[in-house]
């Protein structure tokens, strides 16, 4: 994935196994269900929603973009074709376009708004700005929706959650890295985050434990095997994206 913030990372993998968590913790874990529940049914669709929500999440992780009339859509990569059966870029195509297209067992790519009212009352939403220039564009369309939930917005494109907290400064927004910047939390609090994602495989617990000093959050992706999450938890993070939310526990091994 190309980040359109590169930093220089640490070229050191982090695969020692972590100290657990100091005995007597019962901090909650947030569970947080990637693209809905990728693991149990299509990914960033109704169903994946739906699934994450039967599963008991506290969050969805949806990833967002625009269709060329404008129209805000869940779906994960710039072109549809892994993960439909139409071809071609998200950008180049109408929303009736799009909803041609099978998204996989008979689901469509829903628009946020469908995605959202989905959600609604069972579930908090993590909304991944995944093209430039529609974060502000996503803070008012969720705004108007009146979502009565948590919401996070989340990117790679630190300019994207740095553009939506200067709309609104009590909005929760995650700066999402893939590395361990040398430059420490400073993307993050240069980008007004709230919150961290990092990738599980490789965070530290020196990182994480740098980042809690700052006041952010952290959140690890995406752990999807138990060693994975077991080892997530056991890193200090605050939560877990993964397609099986189902296999997180909810609270922290004592």
């Amino acid at each position: 994935m190309i980040l359109a913030n590169p930093e220089e990372c640490t070229d050191l993998e982090n695969t020692d196994p972590p100290t657990l968590s100091p005995p007597g913790n019962a901090q909650r874990i947030v569970r947080i269900g990637h693209r809905g529940a990728a693991g149990h049914a299509p990914e960033n669709t109704i169903a994946g929603i739906r699934a994450g929500i039967s599963l008991g999440v506290d969050f969805v992780e949806l990833d967002v973009q625009r269709t060329r009339d404008g129209r805000l859509v869940v779906i994960h990569d710039s072109y549809v074709d892994r993960t439909t059966n139409g071809a071609g870029p998200v950008s180049d195509l109408t929303w009736e376009e799009l909803q041609q297209l099978d998204a996989g067992h008979g689901e469509r790519v829903p628009s946020v708004e469908a995605a959202l009212a989905a959600a609604s009352g069972h579930a908090g939403v993590m909304l991944e700005v995944k093209a430039p220039g529609i974060g502000p564009e996503l803070h008012r369309l969720v705004q108007a929706s009146a979502f009565p939930g948590p919401v996070l917005y989340a990117s790679f494109l630190h300019a994207e959650i740095l553009a939506i907290r200067k709309l609104d400064p009590l909005a929760t927004t995650l700066a999402l890295m893939e590395c361990v910047p040398l430059s420490g939390p400073a993307f993050a609090l240069d980008a007004g985050a709230s919150m961290v994602g990092l990738a599980h495989d490789s965070a530290t617990p020196e990182f994480i434990a740098t980042l809690h000093r700052a006041g952010l959050g952290v959140f690890l992706y995406t752990a999807n095997e138990p060693a994975q999450i077991g080892r997530a938890i056991a890193l200090g993070t605050d939560g877990v994206i993964s397609d099986y939310p189902d296999r997180i526990p909810t609270i922290r091994p004592i």
